[in-house]
């Protein structure tokens, strides 16, 4: 004798109402939501995730601290920042952190920023103000958009991906180039539409349309 006649007769059912909502799936098929893309965060000056920080070397984790005690609270940092000896008296208190702060020197060197110094005295000429957009595709079909240089013109990178995340539900995130280079990568062509984001988001940086070049097969042009 059959003890669940009725819940199997009502998952039949259900089966059978599914079907009638996606005649595209065979029987005994239940239909799959579509994954929705997540916005990984990056500390900009690393390149790493906040959470794996703490595994830097210290130089680079020093480096780190800045944007980590910006953009994580208290708590956070007293739970994620604990692996080097002696930095829990650093998270003891707000006070003590803002302490720490104080002493650590986050500007380049007054060198870098008015531009080394080559053999016979001339000045290296100092980073060019330019944002280049490289669209390229993957796997023959997956359109990668990459931004170079918004942090020249001082814009968080972490902040800019989610932002651009954001305007077009798609996955955004920084990565590292094998140079060493910090970037932001978007999942689809945002060639246009990134920059015009980007000069609407950021007026107080006076970006243009002529600091934008557009990269093709390692040659840039000028994207307007």
């Amino acid at each position: 004798w059959n003890s669940h006649p009725v819940e199997k007769r009502d998952a039949d059912q259900k089966g059978l109402d599914m079907a009638d909502n996606n005649p595209d799936l065979a029987e005994g098929e239940e239909e799959v939501q579509p994954l929705t893309p997540e916005v990984v965060e990056y500390e900009p000056v690393t390149g790493m995730p906040p959470e794996f920080c703490e595994y830097l070397p210290k130089e680079d984790f020093l480096k780190a601290l800045p944007w980590l005690a910006e953009n994580r609270d208290l708590e956070w940092l007293q739970a994620n920042c604990k692996k080097y000896k002696g930095y829990d008296k650093v998270f003891e208190s707000a006070e003590t952190l803002e302490e720490k702060l104080k002493n650590l020197s986050v500007e380049p060197p007054k060198a870098e920023k008015e531009g080394k110094l080559l053999p016979g005295g001339k000045k290296k000429k100092s980073k060019a103000l330019e944002i280049l957009i490289e669209r390229s595709v993957r796997n023959k079909r997956k359109c990668i958009t990459s931004v170079t240089g918004l942090d020249v013109f001082g814009i968080k990178l972490a902040e800019a991906a989610k932002l651009m995340g954001k305007k077009f539900a798609s996955g955004c995130s920084v990565v590292k180039h094998p140079t060493g280079v910090s970037m932001i990568e978007t999942q689809g062509d945002f060639q246009y539409e990134i920059a015009e984001l980007v000069m609407k988001k950021y007026k107080d940086k006076d970006i243009k349309e002529e600091h934008f070049f557009s990269v093709v097969k390692q040659k840039k042009s000028p994207l307007f």
